[in-house]
């Protein structure tokens, strides 16, 4: 009998680490894919894309806000040329294997009045939520600033 629920317990731990291990990597693959969409059409597009209609958004330096709709608002002031690019580092899934988060980092590259360069980097984690359909769509967003990690010390 302990041998059998053993041997139950130890096929179940398999399948659900298994499930948690996909749910992760279709997670960085959606980053990924959003990423990729944002380097190709802007980050307003792939935002758009991405995003759930329920999305909550955390913007560095401003409040927060939420919906799909308000978030193309926000986007609508988006600086010309202005480019945004991510590499998400992790995933992390629930246990049920449609929900987790996805953490990376970025760089925000724009030009001021004066044509000059500014370039700023930071860390980021995106929510991301399996939709009934099967997509996975973030439904929160959060980003801050830090220092070039690649700059030293």
């Amino acid at each position: 009998m302990k041998k059998t629920l053993m041997a139950i317990l130890c096929a179940w731990v398999s399948a659900t680490s298994f499930a948690l291990a996909g749910a992760e990597q279709e997670m960085l693959e959606a980053d990924r894919a959003f990423a990729a969409m944002a380097a190709e059409k802007g980050a307003p597009a792939a935002f758009a894309a991405f995003a759930a209609e329920d999305v909550r958004m955390f913007p560095g330096g401003s409040q927060p806000y939420a919906g799909r709709d308000q978030m193309i608002e926000e986007f609508s002031d988006w600086p010309e040329g202005a480019v945004l690019e991510w590499s998400p580092v992790e995933a992390v899934a629930a246990p049920g294997g449609d929900f987790g988060f996805t953490w990376g980092r970025y760089i925000y590259t724009s030009r001021n009045e004066a044509g000059e360069e500014n370039v700023g980097h930071g860390k980021y984690v995106s929510v991301w939520r399996r939709e009934a359909a099967g997509a996975w769509k973030f439904v929160a967003d959060i980003g801050n600033a830090n220092p070039d990690p690649a700059a030293p010390e």
